[in-house]
């Protein structure tokens, strides 16, 4: 495209007449952030210039498809959730298992001073006797 003359002043031509008067490109009410319907987004795809017919009926069949089942396009399946969950569970188990370890260590450290304590003590009396 860089090297044809033409294909260039056709894009230009195009920016130009997509910027508003202020030299800014018009995309639309900035107050206004509804999505367009259905009708308008149809409307659109008519007005592209640039589609094949077969293009336009692939996009038209899309577009039908999900606003007939009711499913969104950007939710969420359920196998998403279940390695979300699946990752949660399973950082969780690590937790456990090393809270569960430092809690096994540091009991047998304390029954070892108390094993230590009363060997020492035995010993103690053991010898006043």
């Amino acid at each position: 495209m860089a090297d044809d003359p033409v294909n260039q002043q056709q894009f230009m031509q195009d920016v130009a007449a997509a910027e508003g008067p202020d030299g800014y490109i018009n995309l639309g009410d900035p107050n206004n952030l509804n999505m367009p319907s259905l009708d308008e987004v149809l409307q659109l795809i008519e007005q592209m210039k640039d589609l094949s017919e077969e293009e336009r009926e692939n996009l038209r069949e899309n577009l039908l498809k999900y606003t007939q089942t009711g499913t969104n396009v950007v939710s969420h399946s359920t196998w998403d959730y279940t390695i979300f969950l699946a990752m949660i569970i399973l950082i969780m188990v690590v937790f456990v298992f090393f809270g569960y370890k430092l809690y096994v260590a540091l009991k047998q450290r304390e029954l070892r001073k108390e094993g230590k304590l009363k060997r020492k003590e035995m010993k103690k009396t053991a010898k006043t006797n």
